[in-house]
């Protein structure tokens, strides 16, 4: 990811792991833990939206991180328009058809590729994995095949890094053509950024790796941000509009968001504004 050092950085979906760079996060469930991998990090600004109505004004980061969203997304198209809304740059990761076909999330609802001209196409999805957990496990408990799976990772992972807009189309029949000679060359190489990062997850287990994460978050002072400097970013998911961050006389503390344009309210709760629809 080519990120700057100044940049302002969102993390749209940044669940349970999310990047150390990622100054601002945001997810949708917070209190459901069942589509991610462990309990939600809450160690910088936090915001819980849908992707689909993000709150923030147009251009207001610099990047955007959406790792494993998309595959999510309701309506794939209103996603796209609001990252290119939010965002000037960012990064986006998802499973592979093969990926996809191999694992099978039940609660993923697209077929994601890249084309030959590195264009993002989706596919809706129509049936679950043949192989139900086998290779879920094989990743967990079998440390070979999760060294294969992380060298060979193109043929699990699209990664698409986006400058101003992203190149996309929704098929109804695309594939990915795995008779053809070069798609396996392009997919089936190891690939030449396995870098010692990579070879440390190979070894280190999960909870380990993640405490790792959230120590360098703090001895770097990556997050330095709080919400009270991004205030002036937040708006309305639904119309845009302007907010007003209404408070607690006594304790201070923020209790609810009302829309000045369109009078819907929003919750507070533990300091976390809900600004869903």
């Amino acid at each position: 990811m080519n990120i700057k050092s100044t940049d302002l950085v969102l993390e749209i979906g940044s669940g349970d792991n999310p990047k150390t760079r990622s100054d601002v996060l945001c997810d949708m469930l917070p209190d459901d833990d069942t589509q991610r991998g462990g309990v939600i990090t809450l160690d910088r600004p936090f915001v819980a939206a849908d992707g689909q109505y993000l709150p923030f004004a147009d251009k207001s980061f610099d990047y955007i991180i959406c790792c494993h969203v998309l595959e999510h997304a309701e309506d794939p198209e209103m996603f796209i328009s609001e990252l290119v809304r939010v965002g000037k740059r960012g990064y986006i990761e998802s499973p592979t058809e093969v990926g996809e076909r191999l694992y099978g999330w039940p609660y993923h609802k697209w077929l994601i590729n890249l084309d030959s001209s590195g264009k993002i196409i989706l596919k809706r999805k129509l049936r679950e994995s043949d192989f139900g957990q086998v290779f879920h496990y094989l990743f967990s408990n079998d440390r070979n095949y999760a060294r294969f799976h992380r060298r060979n990772h193109r043929l699990f992972l699209i990664q698409y890094e986006w400058v101003d807009e992203i190149d996309y189309e929704i098929s109804d029949d695309y594939y990915t053509d795995l008779k053809d000679q070069f798609t396996l060359r392009e997919l089936a190489n190891p690939s030449e950024s396995y870098s010692l990062s990579q070879r440390i997850k190979n070894i280190l287990p999960k909870w380990l790796v993640k405490k790792l994460k959230s120590s360098i978050t703090r001895t770097h002072g990556r997050h330095k941000v709080t919400l009270d400097d991004i205030i002036h970013l937040i708006v309305c998911p639904v119309c845009k509009g302007s907010l007003e961050w209404i408070y607690n006389d006594n304790s201070g503390e923020c209790i609810s968001v009302l829309c000045l344009e369109c009078d819907r309210n929003y919750k507070v709760r533990n300091g976390i504004p809900f600004l869903m629809p």
